[in-house]
């Protein structure tokens, strides 16, 4: 016995498109509401054609007597359809109801009493488009603005978790998603591995963002084709996979129920296990496996304590801010390394005794052997922190260890230039004569890269120091050579070299730490305008020689191979200069007299634009 469940509006439609499939069987029709004394014939089976309002008001009824139960596809019920796993068309699934071979015992999700067809969402939830093809795609993106737009006005709410009556979290969150099954709703779909278990519990997803640029991060990754947060969920979102979850927040929660907002003291959220009698197939039935009381839990990066008070009590930043919590650890690290010690003092002198043999001996394994030892890393990271958090002691220390550092480097270097007897300009001391813009992109690498091996746990900051180390060492104790030899060439040109980098690093290690959240910018503004002012004078310099190197390397290129009448160009080397002075290898089948190197001097002059004083080698080709 069949009966055909459906709501007045729908008799037309159910006479003209359900009712031809069940002519030749035992039926009736069942026009909603349904009344109190009605008790359905033993193993007769309700079939709904109904919207999933109406769906819901039924799925109660037929939970708490134990009914059977059918659905057909309703234009308005496509959540009851997916709540059941049912796939396929009218005529199919019209099939399978009258064959009477398939039953299956699904669960059901509840949420305050009240059964769940799609998701329940709590707080803040972020909308994405359910569409595909290319109208899905502008979809996406007219969502992807929406979900912008919000973004100034989010702020967190605290949630205290309970399953089993035992505390899992008392956290903050933007907002909350239940779902029995991964496709219940968009979200829940890309985040979730689309495995659906009919074993007894539900999956929550807890939304906690903790800055602004967090959440434009995973929504810019969302509208990408196919997004790839299966693989790891955000660090910023919770799971928790349970029997049953109690939300609690002190005050009414706001929430809703498959789109119906709600409003409640506390969600109480469980799973009836194998409460609806299914007669049709379900893709769900397949992977019934009972029920399984032990919790699944990924919370560990959820905010608690002060950092979950701090996010409640205003809006969410732009950038990620570290609570004490975070960075006292830290912070007792730096303050120890910005302070002046023996042991620095040592390796200070050490580190530069073996940089200046090693400049001097034109070793780049000893100049290295002397980076691995520098500990002037220690206190400029130290310095930068100071700087970002405004902490006068921290920059007062870190400066004098710095200078006493510096100071200490540029004395031993001059005293082994002057006990060595050779004022020979090696390939390695010259390399740190003319420091460019380049140089400043090393340093902003090497800043960013102490203050990240310095602010993440697990990554070796004897790594970062050797890094740093090759931007500092080397032109400070070539600095000290040019004042042993008492040439200011020397001298100037490393120690620019050497402030090139000591203003770099401190201002993107500062940046560095800023943007993981260790200062709010208003207290780092200062410290940072300061820095800026520095590296902006130092920038002068090495524009000035940036541009040299760039004429010099286009002077070069145009030079090299041109030939003038057999007489072919080689080796050619530039220094730019009034006159600019031109080295190069002249070779040709025969001599040449000073007649013709005159003419390819003017040529060449034609050739660049501009006078020039001319170096020449003669090699004769045979």
């Amino acid at each position: 016995m069949f009966y055909l469940v459906h709501h007045p509006d729908d008799f037309e439609k159910i006479t003209e498109t359900v009712i031809p499939f069940f002519e030749k069987s035992n039926f009736t029709l069942l026009t909603l509401p349904i009344s109190n004394q009605f008790s359905p014939e033993e193993d007769s089976v309700l079939v709904t054609y109904l919207s999933d309002l109406n769906f819901k008001d039924l799925l109660l009824k037929t939970t708490k007597h134990n009914w059977n139960l059918a659905v057909l596809p309703h234009p308005e019920g496509q959540k009851a359809i997916k709540l059941l796993g049912i796939t396929g068309k009218m005529e199919e699934i019209t099939m399978e109801i009258l064959d009477g071979e398939e039953v299956n015992e699904l669960d059901l999700l509840y949420c305050n009493e009240i059964p769940v067809l799609q998701s329940v969402n709590v707080g803040d939830v972020l909308i994405f488009s359910e569409q595909k093809g290319a109208q899905g795609f502008i979809s996406e993106v007219y969502q992807f603005i929406k979900n912008i737009r919000r973004l100034p006005g989010l702020i967190h709410k605290s949630f205290l978790l309970t399953a089993d009556e035992e505390q899992i979290i008392h956290t903050s969150a933007l907002g909350i998603i239940a779902v029995e099954h991964p496709s219940a709703s968009v979200i829940s779909k890309r985040l979730l591995e689309n495995i659906v278990l009919n074993d007894g519990k539900f999956q929550v997803l807890i939304l906690s963002p903790q800055s602004i640029f967090q959440l434009l991060t995973f929504l810019f990754k969302s509208l990408l084709p196919n997004p790839t947060f299966k693989a790891q969920l955000p660090s910023f979102i919770g799971y928790i996979k349970t029997t049953n979850l109690k939300i609690e927040n002190g005050e009414p929660i706001d929430f809703s129920i498959d789109g119906e907002k709600l409003t409640a003291k506390e969600i109480n959220l469980n799973v009836h296990n194998r409460e609806i009698k299914l007669h049709q197939k379900s893709e769900y039935a397949s992977k019934n496996e009972g029920v399984d009381e032990k919790k699944n839990l990924k919370i560990d990066k959820l905010p608690t304590g002060e950092k979950r008070e701090e996010l409640t009590q205003r809006k969410m930043p732009f950038l990620p801010r570290a609570t004490t919590e975070e960075f006292q650890e830290l912070f007792k690290v730096l303050k120890e390394n910005a302070k002046l010690s023996s042991s620095f003092l040592v390796m200070m002198i050490l580190a530069t005794l073996i940089a200046t043999f090693g400049l001097f001996g034109d070793s780049s394994p000893v100049i290295i052997g002397a980076m691995i030892l520098a500990p002037i890393i220690a206190p400029i990271v130290s310095f930068s922190m100071g700087m970002v958090r405004y902490d006068t002691n921290m920059l007062k220390t870190g400066i004098v260890t710095i200078l006493i550092g510096t100071i200490v480097a540029l004395i031993f270097a001059a005293g082994v230039s002057m006990i060595i007897p050779l004022k020979v300009l090696t390939s390695e001391i010259d390399a740190r004569l003319t420091p460019t813009l380049l140089d400043m992109g090393i340093a902003v690498a090497s800043g960013i890269a102490a203050a990240y091996a310095h602010a993440k746990e697990g990554i070796a900051k004897s790594l970062a120091g050797v890094a740093i180390a090759v931007a500092l060492v080397p032109p400070l104790a070539v600095a000290g050579i040019g004042i042993g030899w008492w040439d200011w060439d020397v001298f100037s040109g490393a120690f620019l070299l050497y402030l090139t980098n000591l203003a770099g690093i401190i201002m993107f290690a500062g940046l560095t730490f800023l943007l993981l959240g260790f200062a709010p910018f208003r207290r780092a503004r200062m410290g940072l305008v300061y820095t800026l002012i520095t590296i902006s004078i130092v920038m002068i310099p090495l524009s000035l020689s940036f541009n040299r190197i760039k004429q010099e390397a286009n002077i070069t290129s145009k030079l090299e191979g041109t030939n003038f009448d057999k007489i072919y160009l080689r080796d050619v080397k530039v220094r730019t200069g009034k006159p600019i002075m031109v080295s190069l290898k002249l070779v040709s089948p025969e001599a040449i007299d000073s007649k013709e190197m005159e003419t390819i001097k003017e040529q060449i002059e034609e050739k660049i634009g501009e006078p020039i004083i001319l170096e020449v080698i003669s090699a004769i080709e045979f």
